[in-house]
């Protein structure tokens, strides 16, 4: 990897780190009033505040995090399939989380920490790969 590529991932991985650590801390926001102010369950709450936060990461991501000019319906169905698998991961946390009835807020915290590592690894090299230009 030369410096400039270095570079460039460096500060992707700064503008993903903006937007990922917003988009947590209204994840945990979200799902911390879904439970205790709606008594909805964890799971649930999880699911939901994901869905909430989906398009304005995507667009956020897109645009901001990754540069990407590539074509909206592609990389939105691409987004859609890792986030389908980030919602099983972070719903599947925190189901384990509550069958062993720990506070549901080990469940936030291990949809903080565990998916932003997928998802940036997978949207920089498959849902916002800039193909070289030859």
């Amino acid at each position: 990897m030369n410096s400039d590529t270095a570079k460039q991932l460096f500060w992707k991985l700064v503008r993903f780190g903006a937007v990922g650590g917003t988009s947590t801390v209204l994840f945990a926001g979200l799902t911390w009033l879904m439970v205790e102010k709606s008594g909805m369950h964890p799971v649930l709450a999880t699911v939901a505040a994901y869905l909430v936060l989906l398009a304005p990461n995507f667009l956020a991501h897109k645009y901001f995090t990754f540069g990407s000019n590539g074509e909206v319906a592609r990389e939105s169905g691409k987004f859609l399939v890792v986030h389908g698998l980030n919602i099983a991961l972070s719903a599947g946390g925190m189901a384990v989380v509550s069958q062993a009835q720990l506070d549901y807020r080990w469940g936030i915290l291990f949809s903080a920490i565990a998916v932003p590592i997928i998802v940036f690894v997978v949207m920089n090299f498959w849902v916002f790969r800039v193909s070289p230009r030859h």
